[in-house]
């Protein structure tokens, strides 16, 4: 068995026509154009007779039937067992519906057609395997984020874009959480020590760009810059961390500008990297409890400030899920390791906390939290952010989970790179 490292990356478009509607808010909205094509990147690593894909789908969630469709095809075209194909969506604000969210009309064609598309991006990286190396580096990006929710002195929590809805006679007392500015980075030089792809880790939300038009957000614009600097060649994959309750500051140019600056700087001074990688992954299927749709959240909407047209978009939530009659949902954790880092990623939009917390509790010394991987369920919220409201707090489709069942996907997480970490 040979223990050569072996790296092969590569990109297939998947923006949909112009025309198509927009996810990322309350109210659809139609295409215009493209600022940047959307795509499927992917990473193929070989090491000690072991094979890891990683994709990620620049779409704002993808659900679980499509993506199992999806690994089923690329597995039977590369050989590389289902297990060993992770993908995660990147959240951008400007693409597609993928799934039935707040009225959003999908293109059913166009999504029919994902998995194939998934499955040639994998083949492409699996075909382009070559003698690599990896560097890991780390920055931090302490501009242009914040925490979206503010606390207050009665117990409730307001997300900053709806403070203005209302005049509070309440004292804030600051941020609900922090933020993480770590800036995690692998890189995977070739034998002449040019990049083959480069994967870089950040908790941040992906809706600086909220146009009209198509864009992979701030993290297409880090991959340009990378491309400029390091050649075309390279193939820049976004890992999303933890960020359900992180917003950006700024647009997403200045986002994307900063980043990418943070990620040159530090490869700039990168050297030789380590061959003979050791390579994991796992997963693993767990039921997870829903939110209790029994409960009135006619107070939490009110208090949630969205103004009254858009309060009624969630009290339409509550009723269709009532209506549907479904309490809990079948779901996958992924876990994996590329030498001495792990991820490990869940299938929702993970709150700060959770996120610091699998990097805390992780036996790896480095982990990197991935948010929105092999499924979606919606805002995984803290028992704080629960009891305290606010809009990742209410009741809908894109936010379903209960908090004892985000702890049981938190806690199985853990236990997979646990597991990962004795291998």
């Amino acid at each position: 068995m040979s223990n050569q490292f072996l790296v092969g990356a590569a990109e297939v478009d998947i923006t949909p026509p112009v025309g198509t509607a927009l996810a990322g808010s309350l109210k659809p909205r139609t295409s215009i154009g493209v600022d940047d094509p959307l795509t499927f990147k992917a990473v193929v690593l070989e090491s000690g007779g072991v094979k890891l894909a990683y994709v990620l789908a620049d779409l704002i969630v993808l659900g679980r039937e499509i993506g199992d469709e999806a690994v089923a095809l690329t597995s039977s075209r590369t050989g590389i067992p289902p297990t060993n194909i992770l993908w995660a969506a990147s959240h951008t604000h400007t693409g597609p519906y993928t799934m039935p969210l707040f009225g959003g009309e999908i293109n059913q064609e166009w999504l029919d057609g994902l998995p194939e598309k998934f499955a040639q991006a994998v083949a492409a990286a699996h075909k382009s395997r070559r003698p690599a190396r990896m560097i890991r580096k780390r920055g931090y990006c302490l501009k242009m984020i914040h925490n979206r929710r503010l606390k207050f002195k009665d117990g409730r929590e307001i997300n900053t874009w709806l403070l203005h809805r209302g005049e509070e006679e309440i004292q804030c007392l600051g941020a609900a959480a922090p933020v993480d500015p770590e800036v995690g980075i692998l890189c995977f030089d070739d034998e002449q020590g040019v990049p083959i792809a480069i994967l870089w880790h950040f908790s941040l939300h992906t809706n600086a760009n909220f146009g009209p038009r198509f864009s992979a957000d701030y993290p297409g614009v880090v991959a340009g810059r990378l491309r400029e600097r390091f050649g075309a060649g390279v193939v820049p994959i976004f890992m999303p961390g933890a960020e359900a309750d992180i917003n950006p500051l700024a647009s997403y140019c200045q986002v994307g500008d900063e980043l990418a600056s943070v990620i040159i700087q530090n490869l700039d001074k990168r050297q030789p990297g380590k061959g003979g990688i050791k390579l994991g992954a796992l997963k693993a299927e767990v039921v997870v409890p829903w939110r209790d749709l029994t409960v009135d959240q006619e107070k939490r909407i009110k208090d949630s400030q969205w103004l009254p047209t858009d309060q009624a978009v969630f009290r339409k939530e509550l009723e269709l899920m009532r209506k549907a009659g479904v309490r809990e949902s079948r779901t996958v954790i992924q876990a994996w390791r590329i030498g001495e880092i792990g991820f490990a990623s869940l299938p929702g939009e993970l709150f700060i906390e959770w996120g610091l917390k699998i990097k805390a509790e992780s036996p790896f010394p480095w982990t990197f939290p991935v948010e929105l991987g092999a499924d979606y369920l919606g805002y995984l919220v803290t028992e704080q952010a629960w009891r305290a409201g606010g809009y990742e707090s209410l009741i809908a489709r894109s936010a379903r989970p209960s908090v004892e069942g985000v702890a049981k996907m938190v806690d199985t997480a853990l236990d997979l790179l646990g597991r990962l970490w004795k291998t």
